[in-house]
């Protein structure tokens, strides 16, 4: 009696194993333009939650080059670049002209929605 208890449970936690794999997909980091350029107002506004930039300036986007552009751009923000130094941040994610900066992209990024060419189903 015990062996069937055990099998059946062992069975069940198998095969509901199997099934989330199956069907499960891995976490994926894909952004839109539109929730990025929210994000890049929001850091120039000093509203942004610092995780979510941090988590935008450390993963790759794969899925639209542009975007990726914008990406590497703030990443020279962060990380400084030929012209600039780093920008300074503390208690705020930039100082004021880290932010300037990151206001300049964020119209880049606008323009470029601007561009984008819209699809409807018909």
């Amino acid at each position: 009696m015990e062996f069937i208890a055990v099998f059946l449970v062992t069975l069940l936690i198998v095969t509901g194993l199997a099934v989330a794999l199956v069907f499960g997909r891995s976490p994926t980091y894909r952004p839109s333009r539109k929730d990025i350029l929210e994000l890049l107002q929001g850091v120039a506004r000093d509203t942004a939650q610092p995780e979510r930039w941090q988590l935008f300036l450390g993963m790759p986007i794969l899925h639209d080059p542009e975007l990726e552009k914008i990406r590497q751009l703030c990443v020279g923000v962060d990380e400084g670049d030929e012209d600039h130094a780093p920008a300074a941040s503390g208690m705020i994610i930039y100082d004021r002209k880290g932010r300037e900066r990151i206001g300049r992209i964020a119209e880049q990024l606008a323009i470029l929605i601007a561009k984008e060419p819209v699809y409807r189903d018909f």
